[in-house]
């Protein structure tokens, strides 16, 4: 049987018609790879090439094997742990309704919850079904297409609060630009992929692409979104220079780029100095910093909220209480509230289902044969994590207090469905890890400096 006749009987048992590209190409190089050892023993390579084949085995029955292997899969393990911590978050929401006259804005808080969170889950559902390789295509084009979008909306449909434009009404809808910009960061995954096998130049073209949305947060202004777009694509740029995408020289250049992360908080620094910030955000700095209590209420209140809390069992605080006192209670300080409500330990429990569900993420991730689904996963994990940390940081009065959320926790229609497409994204990329095959980056003759 001739090599092509045969690959043409493996594939056809092969139900996956995004996997058999694969196949082909692991089949074909097994079979040149034989073929060739048994010219080295002296035999032609027409009857080389026929033995390689013949050794291969039934054609039939290696097409069913193979089928097997290359099928769509999902991670029911992290499917499961999603739901455990949706439950637990529609849970502190539910204790958050309170009673009396504060008891019908916590039950239209829990009843939208409700509602994002199951849309949320659809959409996570929906987006595991899509091929994310699209990325490696058109990413660029979304790229361009999505600022667009966000600045155009914000000019024409933005909703003002405090003075600046935060929101995004369509119709009934409203939708917080911040959030929108989270979904840049899997596309920023897709741009880094584009330019693999090019030198320098496209490290220029790389950091335009990334300080576009991130000078778009200072304008707004959100520092925080700023700081953790710019961490989150550093991160997912340092991953993709590891593994040698682009003809630099690595290791002295993320040396160079370790030096500039260190020197994020001296530019900061100075922009403050500089009066570049705006006045809240300079006053909650200056609170922070100079650690008098009466220039932090946030932080006073929530203290205080913690040490009457219990190890299990709500403490001295309530849902009223917490309504009342603590702006932000079911959503900067979210974690606060369940700590007060449902004691130290429901906390932590939160924390690492969180915990577990981010290394899951990371874990399928970095075992990625496609470098496109590795730098894009882990692209989310780092912005979960950060997202954790910064919400950590205001809880424990870290660091100044600032718009942050708990994902999955936090209240809120466009974090909790962005937050739930992102990992619909990663399961997406577990779902195709047997079935999309690695392209190989074009080769772009560049002296490097």
């Amino acid at each position: 049987m001739r090599m092509e006749e045969y690959l043409t009987k493996v594939t056809e048992q092969i139900r996956c018609q995004k996997a058999r590209e694969l196949v082909v190409d692991e089949l074909k190089d097994h079979i040149l790879e034989q073929a060739e050892a048994y010219e080295t023993e002296g035999m032609e390579e027409s009857e080389a090439l026929e033995q390689a084949v013949r050794q291969m085995g039934d054609p039939v029955e290696t097409g069913v094997s193979l089928d097997r292997v290359h099928r769509p899969k999902m991670s029911w393990s992290m499917l499961g742990l999603t739901a455990v911590i949706s439950l637990l978050s529609l849970a502190v929401h539910a204790a958050l309704i309170g009673s009396g006259e504060a008891s019908r804005m916590g039950l239209y808080y829990f009843r939208n919850d409700v509602t994002f969170t199951l849309l949320g889950y659809a959409l996570m559902l929906l987006v595991y079904r899509m091929d994310y390789s699209i990325l490696s295509r058109y990413a660029r084009w979304m790229a361009a297409g999505m600022l667009l979008l966000l600045v155009l909306g914000s000019h024409f449909l933005g909703v003002e609060v405090h003075g600046m434009v935060r929101y995004i009404r369509v119709g009934l809808f409203t939708m917080s630009i911040s959030t929108l910009m989270y979904l840049y960061v899997p596309v920023f995954g897709g741009i880094l992929y584009q330019y693999r096998g090019e030198g320098y130049r496209a490290l220029g073209k790389i950091f335009l692409w990334a300080a576009a949305p991130v000078l778009m947060a200072f304008k707004m202004p959100s520092l925080n979104l700023a700081i953790i777009l710019c961490w989150t694509f550093t991160g997912m740029f340092c991953i993709a220079v590891w593994k040698g995408w682009y003809q630099i020289h690595k290791k002295r250049d993320l040396v160079i780029l370790g030096v500039g992360i260190l020197a994020l908080p001296a530019l900061l620094w100075m922009l403050l100095s500089t009066g570049q910030w705006a006045p809240y955000q300079i006053d909650r700095v200056r609170a922070f910093l100079s650690g008098n209590p009466d220039y932090d209420y946030y932080g006073q209140v929530s203290r205080e909220f913690l040490s009457g809390s219990r190890l299990l069992g709500q403490g001295t605080g309530n849902a009223l209480q917490l309504s009342e006192r603590l702006p932000g209670y079911n959503m900067d300080y979210i974690l606060v509230s369940l700590i007060s409500l449902y004691g130290v330990l429901a906390g932590a429990l939160a924390l690492l289902l969180l915990a577990f569900l981010f290394m899951k993420i990371f874990k399928i991730s970095v075992r990625q044969k496609n470098q496109l689904g590795l730098v894009t996963g882990c692209g989310c994990g780092i912005l979960f994590f950060i997202q954790l940390v910064l919400c950590l940081g205001v809880t424990f009065s870290l660091c100044p207090s600032t718009s942050v959320t708990l994902p999955f926790f936090s209240y809120g229609g466009s974090a909790t469905v962005v937050s739930y497409m992102l990992l619909g994204l990663v399961l997406s990329i577990y779902r195709h890890k047997d079935i999309l095959p690695e392209k190989p980056a074009k080769k772009v003759m560049e002296i490097a400096p």
